[in-house]
């Protein structure tokens, strides 16, 4: 049990490296059996049980910034890292009381009413990265930092670069979506993949998955992990991997 009270994470021990040119990075999902990420309506949330969510809500306490594709706006995606309690564990840690909550956009067609832009649920400012082709709304812009990597599109290694050089992230957790999950691991950015299996099956025919590319990897390239560690918490099964192709920390 953590020292505020509420029953500590899977993942409270965690000791991570630290990036210098990028951040060391990691990706944290939750599926169900049969391997869905979420439900086909907001009826089926959470997908998974009180240890999960607990640990999911804690596994920020080390890393210096989250990261969001915009898909997952308007998801329950805040998860509580704001709670006193927290903050108090994130600055015994050393860290900033929040972490930075990053969204990358290539279109900047954001809501600035979500919930993640409200002080009321966020208590700093969220940065919103878009491309220099974006259009972003004042009203965006009158609620969130925003920050243009890339020309046509997101240059998301650019980004880790910008986020290590100029606001001292050197861990960061990347929480979907799926997209935004495959094209980290393409671009060799993410050092880490955890993963919670949660003893439920959906049966949807289409489920969205963890990682999700605009076409399957060749057979001959995909993406290899190796296991580091499993973790039983009740029914549900704490996986943690290491990606074996990550790009270069320094």
């Amino acid at each position: 049990m953590s020292e505020g009270g509420e029953q500590g994470g899977v993942y409270d021990d965690l000791e991570l490296p630290s990036g210098t040119w990028r951040p060391y990075t990691a990706i944290q999902m939750v599926m169900t059996v049969d391997g869905a990420i979420k439900g086909p309506t907001d009826d089926y949330w959470p997908i998974s049980l009180e240890a999960d969510q607990r640990t999911f809500r804690r596994f920020r306490l080390h890393f210096d910034a989250v990261l969001h594709g915009a898909r997952t706006l308007g998801m329950r995606i805040d998860r509580y890292m704001w709670s006193e309690e927290l903050q108090r564990e994130r600055r015994r840690r050393g860290l900033y009381e929040t972490p930075l909550f990053v969204v990358v956009s290539n279109s900047g067609r954001l809501d600035p009413k979500d919930r993640v832009f409200q002080r009321r649920s966020y208590p700093i400012e969220p940065m919103v990265v878009v491309p220099e082709v974006a259009d972003v709304t004042a009203d965006l812009s009158a609620v969130a930092e925003i920050v243009r990597v890339g020309n046509e599109r997101l240059d998301l290694e650019a980004l880790m670069r910008y986020l290590a050089a100029e606001r001292e992230v050197r861990r960061l957790v990347c929480e979907g979506g799926p997209i935004l999950n495959f094209h980290m691991l393409a671009a060799g950015l993410v050092d880490e993949f955890f993963i919670t299996v949660t003893p439920s099956i959906i049966g949807e025919p289409r489920p969205r998955t963890a990682v999700e590319g605009p076409v399957a990897l060749p057979s001959d390239q995909l993406q290899q992990l190796e296991l580091v560690s499993t973790v039983t918490c009740g029914d549900e099964v704490f996986l943690r991997y290491r990606v074996l192709d990550a790009g270069p920390l320094a």
